[in-house]
């Protein structure tokens, strides 16, 4: 489970920054819907950031519910 929880957050922050590459390319080309698509990403990898980050609390009996 800590390895899983480790890829999470290695492919999470990955996505994470190409997807605001991606939303700043899209507005700078200003393709609405594209926006959209990146913001969705973002959002996307924000929870599973999160949920990684609460795999990982679980693990080590740490401050997570």
């Amino acid at each position: 489970m800590a390895t899983t929880a480790l890829l999470l957050k290695i492919v999470g922050a990955i996505i994470q920054v190409s997807s605001i590459v991606y939303t700043i390319t899209a507005i700078s080309k200003k393709r609405g819907k594209h926006i959209w698509i990146g913001v969705a990403l973002f959002i996307v990898t924000c929870l599973l950031l999160t949920q990684a980050t609460h795999m990982e609390d679980r693990i080590r009996g740490g401050y997570g519910y």
